[in-house]
């Protein structure tokens, strides 16, 4: 039996965390048909089997069982090493800070965080965009900013803003439809949603909701494709209100719906509370959020 590979070990603990290999994928960044092989290898290595792979996902088999159970040990120490690091590191504002959110606050940081770069040269910022949060206990991400407050013991969370949304337009889609947008003849209009995945989202269920209004005729799986859809005149969409502005073809028909307010929450480890590095990018954060509070209407 040869020395098992430690990131082969890392592959198959997400991969039933993950429950599927395409799902593992997309935490993970190797293929499906890539992830399945790291996986023969090490049950070759191992000489065990461990996995059972069915159409429906994966379940892992006794050793496999076993085997998990060590890496999750052994993921524990890593951590901890690297906390030690952190604690060692803690006045440096040098390195790299990690950021996994959603894609409205993805947009709403790239297109906010230039300064950053002048303040602090020396730090680097990757920025992870997902629907499912990252685990900030197992290092997948140094901060996450999300629309609610993690339970988790071992994170500290701080609210940062409100996430507002209202419906928007294409301009000369309002000028072709004027009339019936100020009637509120929503029937008669074209909406920009979210796909089937996604059709249960509270701003599409509100989108789907209004008084005699149509499904949408054009949907996406992301958020940032309304937004595309709505500016290059495809109908009306619900959008993030900080968008507004990022666009002279887009035209206000509702300029904010309160029932879809969501807070938004910044936390991290508490292990990184005392890290320099951290600490400059939430409080740059935090700056951004009180700088769209102050903003006139």
């Amino acid at each position: 039996m040869e020395h098992a590979n430690w990131e082969d070990l890392r592959i198959l603990m997400k991969v039933v965390r993950a429950g599927t290999f395409r799902a593992a994928a997309l935490t993970t960044g190797l293929s499906p048909a890539t992830l399945s092989r790291r996986i023969d290898d090490l049950e070759r290595s191992l000489g065990e089997k461990l996995l059972e792979r069915f159409q429906t996902g994966c379940v892992p088999t006794a050793a496999g069982e076993s085997a998990v159970s060590w890496i999750a040990q052994m993921e524990e120490i890593s951590f901890e090493i690297e906390r030690m690091r952190d604690q060692r590191d803690a006045a440096s504002t040098a390195g790299t800070v990690r950021i996994n959110t959603d894609e409205w606050m993805s947009y709403f940081l790239t297109t906010r965080f230039a300064p950053f770069r002048e303040l602090y040269p020396n730090l680097e910022i990757e920025i992870v965009t997902t629907h499912r949060p990252y685990s900030l206990a197992r290092r997948e991400a140094d901060i996450a900013i999300r629309p609610f407050r993690p339970d988790q013991e071992d994170l500290v969370a701080r609210r940062v803003g409100t996430l507002s949304y209202g419906l928007y337009c294409n301009r000369d889609y309002r000028q072709r439809h004027a009339a019936r947008i100020a009637a509120g003849d929503w029937a008669a209009l074209d909406y920009i949603g979210f796909d089937e995945p996604r059709a249960e989202f509270r701003t599409d269920r509100w989108l789907r909701g209004l008084a005699g209004g149509r499904a949408p005729w054009m949907r996406c799986s992301y958020g940032i494709g309304i937004f595309d859809g709505v500016i290059h005149g495809a109908g009306l969409g619900v959008l993030a209100t900080f968008l507004a502005g990022e666009s002279a073809a887009l035209d206000v028909v509702i300029p904010h719906i309160p029932e879809l307010d969501q807070e938004v929450w910044l936390s991290m480890h508490q292990g990184l509370r005392s890290s320099a590095r951290v600490r400059a990018v939430t409080e740059f954060v935090a700056g951004l959020f009180d700088g769209e509070r102050a903003r006139p209407d």
